[in-house]
């Protein structure tokens, strides 16, 4: 009865060590693959352009030569885009539902019986100034490397899917 015993313990003192050794190597392999993975899609290279001429640096610069247009506030101007009024806007509207795709259907307020379109042709008209229309390209030229956050409900996301629609215009 002894020898079982034995053999029992013995079994039991080798069993902890293999445990431990795969726990081990489990989070030294979980640990590596995230500070690793980020590497995974950049070469390691970087090759040279067989063109002398340089590439264009955005999609806007391939397709025009001309600078990006700058907005100017003169200095004398007293502009508070927080006071206003909405006036119509007879240019609107930029898009709708049929014609932007980040509107989501069940959204689709035409589609579910409202009848007029007037409410589409706004625009918010700040005392002493005056607002221009979204320049998608010079927008995301400005926005080119940092974040952008829409914080908030449902109020936000009309307001991210609003932005996508005047930008894929």
């Amino acid at each position: 009865m002894k020898l079982h015993a034995m053999e029992a313990s013995g079994r039991n003192h080798f069993q902890p060590k293999f445990v431990l050794i795969i726990i081990f190597v489990t989070l030294v392999v979980l640990t590596i693959i995230p500070v690793l993975y980020p590497l995974i899609g950049y070469p390691l290279y970087v090759s040279k352009a067989s063109s002398s001429r340089p590439l264009p640096t955005t999609a806007y610069e391939s397709q025009q030569s001309e600078p990006l247009p700058s907005i100017k506030i003169s200095e004398g101007e007293d502009c508070d885009i927080f006071l206003g009024e909405w006036v119509p806007n007879h240019a609107a509207p930029y898009y709708t539902n049929t014609t932007c795709w980040a509107i989501h259907e069940h959204q689709n307020c035409m589609k579910y019986g409202r009848p007029d379109t007037e409410f589409m042709k706004w625009k918010w008209k700040p005392d002493g100034c005056e607002l221009p229309v979204l320049n998608p390209a010079q927008f995301l030229e400005i926005v080119r490397g940092k974040s952008l956050a829409f914080v908030g409900d449902s109020l936000g996301r009309n307001q991210m899917q609003s932005l996508i629609c005047l930008l894929s215009r």
